[in-house]
C-alpha cells in the first residue's frame, strides 16, 4: 500500500491504472478507512497540550473577536470528541463525492461501476498520509506547549494540506476519465461539481457551529 502511495506521487497515471487492476474494493476500503483515523489519531494527541486563546484578537471587531474566543474555547473543550466525529464525517464526504462523481461520470456516457470508483477514491484519500509527520510533529509541539516554533510548522501543515487537496482532486480526476473511458473535460466536469459542493458543505458547517457556540454562551 505504501508503495501505491509513493506511485500516486510519482507517477499517477500508471500507478491508478495498476490499482484499478490489481487491487481489490476491501484494499480501497482500507486505504481510505486509513486515510482518516490515523489522522484523527494525531488530533487525540494534540489535544493534550494546553489551551492557548486565538491570537491577535485585539485588531478584530467585538462581536468576531467574541465569536472567534467562544469558538475556540469550544472547540479545546470538545477537544477529544471532535477527532471522532471527523472520522464519521470524513468518510461519509468521501462516500458521497465518490457516488456524486459515479452518478455525473454515468450521465456523461462513462461504462465504469461504482465498486471500482470507490477503490480508487479510497487511495486518493490515502495521499493525504504524506502531511502525518508534518501533522504529528505540530501535535507533539502542541503537548509542549511550544507556541513559537508550532505557529511555524502549523503553517507549513497546512500548506502541505493545500497542495495535497489539489493533488487529491487531480487524482479523482485521472482516475474518473480512466475508469469511466471519458474525455478530461467530462471527468473534470464529473469532480469539479462534487467537490465545490462539499466545500460549500464545511464552510456552512463550520459558520453553523460558530454560530451556535456564540448562543450557547449567551447568558440565559
Amino acid at each position: 500500500m505504501f508503495s501505491d502511495m509513493v506511485g500516486l506521487l510519482r507517477h499517477p497515471v500508471k500507478a491508478l491504472a495498476r490499482i484499478d487492476a490489481r487491487r481489490r474494493l476491501p484494499d480501497g476500503l482500507l486505504a481510505l478507512a486509513l486515510s482518516v483515523t490515523l489522522p484523527a489519531a494525531v488530533s487525540e494527541l494534540a489535544a493534550l497540550g494546553p489551551y492557548r486563546p486565538p491570537a491577535n484578537l485585539g485588531g478584530l471587531p467585538s462581536l468576531t473577536a467574541q465569536g472567534a474566543d467562544i469558538y475556540a474555547r469550544w472547540v479545546y473543550q470538545q477537544r477529544f470528541v471532535l477527532p471522532m466525529y471527523g472520522i464519521a464525517v470524513s468518510l461519509v464526504l468521501w462516500l458521497a463525492a465518490a457516488g456524486v462523481i459515479h452518478a455525473i461520470a454515468r450521465a456523461l456516457g462513462g461504462r465504469g461501476d461504482f465498486a471500482g470508483l470507490l477503490k480508487l477514491v479510497g487511495y486518493a484519500a490515502l495521499v493525504g498520509l504524506v502531511a502525518l509527520p508534518v501533522t504529528l510533529a505540530d501535535a507533539l509541539l502542541k503537548v509542549q506547549g511550544n507556541a513559537r516554533v508550532e505557529l511555524s510548522v502549523g503553517q507549513l501543515a497546512g500548506l502541505i494540506g493545500l497542495a495535497l487537496f489539489l493533488w487529491q482532486n487531480a487524482l479523482l480526476v485521472i482516475a474518473t476519465r480512466s475508469h469511466y473511458a471519458i474525455s478530461t473535460e467530462r471527468a473534470i466536469a464529473a469532480v469539479v461539481g462534487p467537490i465545490g459542493a462539499v466545500l460549500v458543505l464545511i464552510l456552512a458547517l463550520i459558520i453553523l457551529g460558530i454560530i451556535l457556540a456564540i448562543v450557547a454562551q449567551r447568558p440565559s
